[in-house]
């Protein structure tokens, strides 16, 4: 979609299409008037030892003011770019390389939904959240006027609320069908009845992320136990933030956040928790129109020529200094949803959770939420359009629910190819409700997990659905990461899984043996090397000697990993390439790079920050997720994404939380010279967490710093001075 953007981009300024202009922001009140309402919120943040924000307010928008302004203390930056990236006016500020995400703003409607929707389908309590993280960006940013654009000023509730609406499709892929749509990818013209394809998932793994919830029968001390363990980038705009959040109106939680979101996005509180992992059904449709051949901007739609809408959409994009340049599009629209007028065809596109405005609302219900009952109806609101969702309580409940917003397709149509689009019967218009969607609840074995992987297998033995009960209109995925089946494996294995065990098993190096892509390196290595490359025999008998681990002491691991390639990293391209083909780019890379086909794998496996780096165990599609970039110089890989934010979580028999937990960097996000800008990496690198404090009066015997946004607190002045 990018390259699709930015050629159309050039290609109008060289036509000259658009109006060359100076910026002119919308000009905000002055700080004075920020300041003014900063003193609306009562807020007390309390930095722990390693510059974790313990956010404390009066009531729950309290709470958001000061976590907003935190946050951006230590990444204003991001945050930044977030809200002008949901505006659609990124490329106003970063050049024509942002157009692609202002039109993707466009397409989707953000704006006209939030217009339209945001009084009516916003609670008051959520919109009162937005505004309140919204007023501690514009206070922060008003407070910096070097580090703000000309263009944010100023942040609103709408801003936030939008945020949810844009990225959540994101999540699912929706911008990879974009993609696919927009580079000319084959099509298929859906089927109907007995021929009609089932939705079989991908072949390679998904981003990762995993959760594992352990019911007291299980743990052999009476204990509640979660992981949460979501795989992201470990710097952008979807890379974790640890906070957490105190009011006297019901907020108690803490985990990851990402910047732009006034809430905990999983994590937990004093009763339950929550791990997120991507799932990727089928919940986008693609429409294929049959255009009138004398007009264009009509469509065939149940025997009837209908008017395309069409509206021009205004692109600003940064070209030098002060110089900008509009750039028009037209974007059409059918019943369906916004269409596509491409060399290849027309098409119509339709997804879930087009417009939804609730996403906010609930994330509250499930921060706020008390037991099982209120977390479940917080996810039957339907405001995320995905992801799983592995839960665990206090009184020992665990589950794990597959989420979505699932559209009541017509029965007997393979909705993962191109439907026709002069159909209106095959225009969705409703969800199923949440009690249709596959979950798994407290299960005889005592365990449920998640790594991206098919709902059917959520849990070791009986208790699990069963998938003849769902349609394959839902297109459910029906994979197994290697994560997946390690977890399978490790925790069917008899006797309980106590502290311990749980983090041997979260911290697992192996690939397992039941990984499809090893059915065809053992095929490789049984044939030998070819008898016209005698100089592969080497790598062949280091291959041969492979435990599948990938400690950073292993000195096979590096061979082993890159000869997997592309066949356990879900960045990069597998078609077409043959796992000999593999093992000879892996031999060439380790010897230019390395001078040895055997180098130890920390060497080679990296965690990198600033002038600083550290030696990693793990890799792509383990447990202990890495997954690296090269570094064209060194020939390291330099550790991207993967696990990045982890938090292990207990209730002993009592029902009392303890929790642990480590970021891959730090709190000090993009300032290098924060203190806390590389600290939590040396436990990272070690497989260690530090210790969370949610009691006030242990924090405080922790606390580095204590302020409040808007002046000193100290004494009597203090928004909480009471044991908490």
């Amino acid at each position: 979609m990018r390259a699709v953007i930015v050629t159309g981009l050039m290609l109008a300024l060289v036509l000259a299409v658009g109006a060359l202009i100076y910026p002119r922001a919308t000009p905000g009140p002055g700080l004075a008037v920020y300041e003014q309402r900063g003193r609306d919120y009562r807020v007390e943040i309390l930095r722990d030892d390693f510059g974790v924000p313990h956010v404390y307010g009066r009531g729950n928008a309290d709470a958001a003011f000061g976590l907003a302004y935190a946050h951006a203390e230590d990444d204003f930056t991001t945050i930044q770019e977030v809200i002008l990236a949901t505006r659609g006016s990124l490329a106003a500020v970063r050049g024509r390389g942002a157009a692609a995400t202002d039109y993707l703003v466009h397409l989707m409607g953000v704006w006209p939904a939030v217009a339209a929707r945001f009084e009516r389908d916003v609670s008051p309590a959520a919109r009162q959240i937005a505004r309140a993280y919204a007023d501690g960006i514009n206070l922060y940013a008003a407070r910096h006027p070097d580090q703000t654009e000309a263009l944010l000023l100023p942040v609103t509730a709408q801003d936030i609320v939008a945020g949810f609406l844009f990225k959540s499709p994101l999540f699912y892929g929706f911008d990879k069908v974009l993609g696919e749509l927009l580079a000319g990818a084959p099509r298929q013209l859906a089927q109907q009845g007995p021929a009609a394809l089932q939705y079989t998932g991908r072949a390679q793994p998904e981003p990762g992320s995993q959760g594992v919830a352990l019911a007291p029968a299980r743990t052999g001390d009476g204990y509640t136990r979660l992981l949460v363990n979501s795989h992201q980038p470990l710097t952008g705009p979807v890379a974790w933030y640890e906070a957490r959040l105190h009011s006297e109106e019901g907020l108690d939680i803490v985990g990851g956040t990402f910047p732009g979101s006034p809430l905990i996005l999983h994590g937990h509180n004093r009763h339950l928790g929550w791990a997120n992992t991507v799932n990727k059904p089928d919940l986008v449709d693609v429409y294929r129109l049959h255009l009138n051949p004398d007009n264009d901007q009509q469509y065939l739609l149940d025997g009837r020529w209908r008017d395309l809408a069409v509206e021009e959409v205004g692109i600003r994009v940064k070209l030098l200094g002060p110089l900008y340049w509009t750039f028009t599009e037209p974007l059409y629209r059918s019943v369906h949803g916004p269409v596509l007028k491409l060399a290849h065809g027309a098409y119509a596109l339709r997804w879930a959770g087009m417009g939804e405005l609730r996403g906010l609302d609930q994330l509250l219900a499930q921060n706020l939420a008390r037991d099982r009952d209120e977390f479940e109806a917080a996810l039957a609101m339907g405001g995320q359009p995905s992801l799983n969702y592995v839960y665990a309580d206090a009184r020992g409940n665990i589950a794990h629910y597959y989420n979505g917003r699932f559209p009541r397709r017509e029965e007997g149509w393979d909705w993962s190819a191109d439907l026709p689009g002069d159909r209106s019967d095959l225009i969705w218009a409703g969800y199923l409700p949440f009690t249709a969607l596959p979950a798994t609840r407290n299960p005889p074995s005592g365990v449920v997990f998640n790594a991206n992987n098919t709902p059917w297998v959520a849990t070791v033995g009986p208790g699990g659905p069963d998938p003849g009960n769902y349609s394959p209109t839902l297109g459910i995925e029906q994979q197994m990461t290697n994560r997946a089946l390690r977890l399978r494996t490790l925790l069917a294995a008899p006797g309980p899984i106590d502290r311990a065990r749980l983090r041997a098993i979260k911290y697992d190096l192996h690939y397992d043996s039941e990984f499809p892509p090893l059915q065809a390196l053992r095929e490789m290595l049984r044939g030998g090397p070819p008898a016209d490359e005698p100089e592969l025999a080497a790598a062949f008998d280091l291959l041969r000697q492979w435990d599948l681990a990938t400690g950073r002491d292993n000195r096979a691991a590096a061979l082993g990993v890159l000869t997997l390639g592309a066949r356990v990293d879900y960045r990069t391209a597998v078609e077409g390439v043959s796992m000999l083909d593999s093992l000879r780019a892996a031999v060439g890379y380790l010897r230019r790079h390395f001078g040895r086909l055997d180098p130890a794998w920390g060497e080679v496996n990296r965690l990198r920050r600033g002038e600083r780096e550290w030696p990693l165990d793990g890799g792509p599609d383990i447990l202990r997720a890495v997954y690296g970039t090269p570094d064209p110089a060194s020939g390291a890989l330099v550790d991207e994404a993967g696990d990045s934010y982890i938090l292990f979580v207990e209730w002993d028999e009592a029902g009392r939380p303890q929790s642990w937990s480590v970021h891959n960097f730090g709190s000090g996000t993009t300032d290098a010279g924060s203190p806390h800008y590389a600290d939590q990496a040396p436990l990272f690198a070690a497989m260690r967490e530090k210790p969370l404090y949610l009691e006030r009066s242990e924090l405080e015997r922790h606390a580095s710093r204590a302020y409040s946004p808007v002046g000193e607190v100290s004494g009597q002045d203090s928004v909480l001075s009471g044991p908490q």
